[in-house]
């Protein structure tokens, strides 16, 4: 199918270890995904740059940030265990229903 969307995959995993597992995980929700990059904890900044993505997704304050320093449009993804916020301090769970 001709699609005028490239979406890559940049992720600080390895392929070796749970990057292919991510891969797969896009693959079987029925993305498609036209390249892949493992980057083993290298920094994720040299590739926006190569890559210059109209927006940029990451679950790392640290790389949004980054990316929106270089001024690509980044978006925070709140998941995964460091994105946990301890009981009784984050917003409740009537109020996170009554935005969905």
């Amino acid at each position: 199918m001709d699609c005028p969307i490239r979406t890559y995959l940049v992720t600080a995993r390895s392929a070796a270890s749970s990057g292919a597992r991510a891969l797969k995980t896009l693959r079987s929700w029925g993305l498609e995904i036209d390249e892949a990059l493992f980057l083993a904890g290298a920094p994720k900044g040299p590739i926006l740059e190569k890559i210059r993505p109209h927006i940029f997704f990451d679950d790392q304050m640290f790389h949004v940030e980054g990316a929106a320093e270089m001024g690509t449009v980044a978006c925070h993804v709140p998941y995964g265990i460091a994105q946990r916020v301890p009981e009784g301090k984050g917003i409740k769970d009537k109020e996170i229903s009554s935005i969905k």
